[in-house]
């Protein structure tokens, strides 16, 4: 699609004479313009420009604003239904003894436990939010699969974080070997093991001695 532009045109046409004198031709020019000019044929080919009705603008304008900021505010509305219904549901299925160490809160005399009491809804996100976090981070001790092609290759238990890989303890079907890989291979089963944990902890305080 070419450029368009606005021109103007002189309301007044003007008379060329033909070459023999006794004929001519009414031309509108445009202003601004000497040689630019149009006959009847040609003025009829233009679109005539329309003055916008500003009334009309602003109000499209504005019924445009209102419609996405309405959308914005129930989507906005809808997903924090979602997030503290949630939040109230992982409340409600928690073991209490699990909740208290989340939320950092004690049985009252009947032993009742009162997160909405004792929190905002954000608060209880947040320290929800918080609590899952740590327990996904890879601890030592903690048993882990290295996932090659979207596939179990194999089980470890993780040692130690170097510069984003994971040094793992592998059972190797006949001896233990310690290998390192890429840690997003990697993710945690569930089960740990205390006593790993343990032993490293004891060999580095032995040999810091």
């Amino acid at each position: 699609m070419g450029t368009k532009y606005i021109i103007e045109v002189e309301d007044k046409p003007f008379e060329l004479l033909s070459e023999d004198g006794f004929t001519s031709e009414k031309l509108f020019r445009v202003k601004g313009f000497n040689s630019l000019v149009f006959d009847w044929n040609g003025l009829n080919k233009l679109t005539p420009y329309t003055e916008p009705d500003l009334e009309q603008v602003r109000k499209e304008a504005y019924d445009e604003g209102y419609d996405d900021a309405k959308g914005g505010y129930e989507n906005g509305f809808e997903n924090g239904m979602i997030v503290a219904w949630e939040a109230a549901r992982k409340i409600s299925t928690t073991p209490v003894g699990e909740l208290k160490k989340i939320l950092d809160i004690e049985e009252d005399s009947n032993g009742m436990l009162w997160p909405f009491h004792e929190y905002t809804a954000a608060e209880v996100i947040e320290k929800l939010k918080a609590y899952e976090q740590e327990h996904e981070e890879i601890k030592v001790g903690d048993e882990v699969e290295r996932i090659l092609n979207g596939e179990v290759d194999s089980k470890a238990v993780f040692l130690e974080d170097d510069e984003g890989y994971y040094c793992c303890l592998f059972w190797t079907g006949c001896c233990f070997t310690i290998l390192s890989y890429p840690k997003e291979q990697f993710r945690k089963t569930g089960r740990h093991f205390d006593e790993i944990a343990t032993i490293l902890e004891k060999m580095r305080g032995e040999q810091d001695e």
